[in-house]
């Protein structure tokens, strides 16, 4: 929930500009005082125009006089409308002051912004869907979701806003797509939502996306292939859903608990001592096949931060491993 709060203050902070943006010359460029006795059209095309504090007034009115009903159909018809004739700023205001009142979910204004060709519009439908999520709105992003796959047009999917809306609406069909956004866009907002609407599939999909990763980039601090926000998320929910230790990709683990960024590398550090307690062999083994230099790395970095498990985990190593540079090297290690 709280990416969604920040969808919706995204749009509240970028519709709050008080320029003018109404159509025409004779239009006024500053907003009006919005008065007790304003007729309900004329506040709302005041709150269109201009957002901002003049929107917030408007929703007061709206909720003062209790014209939320009168004004959810006047804001429906402005809409439908705006997706053609309204310039950005004013779309933008109309969606979010739709959106804030006590309204229903409408898979049919969803429908007609999201099949739109105007991509702000698309955009605003995700974003509408993320805040009125319910069964008639999943229904309606489910048909968006099949027609884009059938078409040949799942890129048209890759935006944030659309994995947001799908976490809210607890969308679990749209899982594949969220993960295929992940590795396309590299947002975050993809990886929260697959750690919501699958848990158990995302934390071997999760292992995946951190191997995309080279340890070059997390030993050098020059990560790109991954992003950082999203890492971390994959980190986190593996902490809480530990991937399976035969996973072919279980060493990436190791390389993210060498890495110099100490955010990535204090939670991969943590998912191996919890892997180890499961099977302490397999994951001494897993290091053991790893290069040296990596070997050394993470020998190096748990003695600067021993613990009980830790120790317990490296005489293991020590065990199993083939290099005398790491039996040198655990050598100098009290285990």
């Amino acid at each position: 929930m709280a990416k969604l709060v920040t969808v919706i203050i995204g749009l509240i902070l970028v519709s709050s500009c008080t320029t003018m943006v109404g159509a025409g010359n004779n239009a006024p460029k500053t907003p009006p005082a919005i008065t007790a006795n304003m007729d309900l059209d004329q506040a709302l095309r005041a709150a269109i125009d201009f957002g901002g504090t003049t929107a917030r007034d408007v929703r007061r009115l709206i909720d003062k006089r209790k014209q939320w009903p009168m004004a959810e159909k006047v804001l429906y018809q402005a809409i439908q409308d705006g997706i053609i004739k309204y310039q950005n700023s004013q779309l933008i205001n109309a969606v979010v002051l739709y959106t804030s009142g006590p309204v229903m979910p409408n898979q049919a204004l969803f429908t007609q912004m999201v099949t739109s060709g105007r991509p702000l519009a698309r955009q605003l439908a995700w974003q509408m869907a993320a805040s009125l999520p319910g069964k008639e709105m999943r229904t309606a992003m489910e048909r968006e979701l099949n027609r884009a796959i059938s078409d040949d047009d799942e890129e048209s999917l890759f935006v944030p806003a659309m994995a947001v809306a799908a976490q809210a609406n607890r969308m679990t069909s749209a899982y594949t797509v969220v993960r295929r956004g992940l590795l396309v866009t590299n947002q975050e907002e993809f990886a929260q939502a697959m750690a919501t609407l699958n848990p158990e599939q995302a934390s071997a999909d999760f292992l995946d996306y951190l191997a995309l990763c080279p340890p070059e980039e997390l030993r050098q601090l020059t990560v790109s292939s991954v992003n950082i926000f999203a890492a971390t998320i994959g980190l986190n929910h593996l902490l809480r859903y530990p991937p399976s230790l035969s996973n072919s990709q279980l060493e990436t683990v190791f390389y993210y608990a060498i890495s110099r960024n100490p955010g990535l590398s204090e939670l991969a550090s943590q998912l191996v001592e919890i892997l180890s307690q499961k099977n302490k062999t397999a994951m001494a083994l897993t290091l053991s096949r790893l290069p040296v230099w990596a070997q050394v790395a993470y020998i190096e970095g748990a003695r600067r931060n021993m613990t009980s498990a830790k120790r317990v985990f490296l005489s293991e190593l020590r065990k199993v491993t083939a290099h005398m540079e790491i039996m040198d090297e655990l050598g100098d290690v009290k285990l």
